[in-house]
């Protein structure tokens, strides 16, 4: 009998009636429960529609005024397309060239806003010069920001996602700014969302952001690591066709350009000459630190081999797939030292296959939190970093990687955690 005796029992068995009861404070609601973060979402919507009315009252009431146009970075997508368009597309990358078209739409100087992109990119830009630039840029930001919205509902479906993917701050950014972070982040979540049962839907997703190939260098090795045969061979085939046909239409001048405009790049962010406080690399944290070039650089590798070492524990072995979701799209922001705020729209596809897993397994302490960091973190470069001279943005995705690495390794260790996930 005293084999089954209570008193043999190992005390693991016997936690969970006495540290869980019905009753206790400790399983009382989180602050950021649903009806908050709904608030929350419509109270971040209001200030964007705030901001735009004062905008407009601005350009409307006093014309005699210069503002500087909203979605600004747009004039470069918009010219490049104008070049092309007339037949001159490699002067897409003539930045002379290129700032007259830019300065010309607008009839005021610029300054530099040069075309970064490889022969690629201006396929997706060649007809928005058909429309005017203002246009051209609505429907473009609009429809890339309609895409992300319905991207991180199809990674998370619930009733308040698209509520709070509409009110990310990250996403309000990257439309004031005129870029194509939306577009990005949009290609990264669909991909991620499509692998496990459309793989050759997924490559194809992956392979058409190899427009920013920065961003897209470590999805190959989770394709390699997962044995996802179908989809890495659809992404090399969409990325070599896209680059073919780009190059057949633009001419191979376009692609030196592009690697010349690449060095170009590097100078700009060595000098300063560009927005440091805007590009959230390990990089420019140490540039700003006052290291010397050599350093930085080493710096920026020792972050990128990290990355692909967390890519590699993430997807080599067994896991839960929203885990190694986030984990790709963490460690992607941290390889490039060339990476501007507007690319931190990634940030919404990480909380979004966080929130999935959590949802699910539960929540440690201080993880919502975090998230919430990471949901006001894209503003950050224009709202502190810019004020206190030290880029800590990297830090940040530093520091979510680890975290994600972590639960990684919690599920590991225990087998009772390491389950089928719900679709898998």
């Amino acid at each position: 009998m005293n084999s089954i005796s209570p008193r043999n029992l190992p005390v693991r068995h016997e936690r969970p009636a006495v540290t869980l009861p019905a009753a206790s404070p400790a399983r009382r609601q989180h602050w950021l429960n649903s009806e908050r973060l709904w608030n929350y979402a419509i109270l971040a919507l209001i200030c964007y529609a705030l901001f735009v009315v004062i905008y407009l009252y601005k350009a409307v009431w006093h014309p005699h005024e210069y503002i500087t146009p909203l979605a600004k970075d747009f004039l470069a997508f918009w010219s490049s397309s104008y070049l092309a368009l007339h037949g001159h597309a490699v002067d897409a990358y003539n930045v002379d060239a290129l700032t007259n078209i830019e300065s010309g739409a607008i009839s005021h100087p610029v300054g530099i806003l040069p075309w970064l992109y490889p022969p690629t990119f201006l396929l997706f830009v060649y007809p928005f010069a058909l429309l005017p630039w203002k246009i051209a840029a609505a429907l473009f930001l609009g429809g890339t920001y309609a895409l992300f919205i319905r991207a991180i509902h199809a990674t998370l479906p619930c009733r308040q996602v698209i509520l709070t993917a509409a009110a990310f701050p990250g996403a309000a950014l990257v439309a004031i700014s005129g870029q194509n972070g939306l577009l990005t982040a949009s290609l990264a979540a669909l991909g991620l969302v499509l692998l496990r049962r459309r793989p050759v839907m997924a490559g194809i997703c992956f392979g058409l952001l190899c427009m920013k190939p920065h961003l897209a260098v470590l999805v190959p090795l989770a394709l390699l690591c997962s044995r996802s045969w179908r989809a890495l061979a659809a992404l090399a085939l969409t990325a070599v066709s896209m680059l073919a046909v780009a190059v057949l239409a633009f001419g191979t001048e376009t692609l030196a350009a592009f690697l010349h405009n690449a060095g170009m790049t590097a100078s700009y962010i060595e000098t300063g000459r560009v927005a440091l406080a805007r590009i959230p690399t390990v990089f420019v944290l140490a540039k700003l630190a006052h290291a010397p070039p050599a350093l930085a650089y080493a710096a920026q590798s020792v972050s990128a081999l990290a990355a692909a070492a967390a890519v590699v524990y993430a997807w080599c072995r067994e896991s839960s797939y929203p885990l190694r979701a986030a984990v790709l799209i963490c460690a992607s922001l941290l390889v490039s030292p060339y990476l501007f705020d507007y690319d931190l729209a990634w940030y919404g596809v990480l909380i979004a296959w966080y929130c999935k897993y959590a949802m699910d397994r539960g929540w440690k302490r201080f993880e919502r939190e975090w998230l919430v960091v990471l949901w006001f973190a894209p503003l950050a470069g224009v709202l502190v970093v810019m004020h206190v001279k030290f880029q800590f943005m990297p830090l940040i995705s530093a520091i979510t990687l680890w975290m994600l690495v972590r639960r990684i390794a919690f599920e590991r260790r225990e087998p009772a955690v390491l389950r089928p996930y719900p679709g898998e």
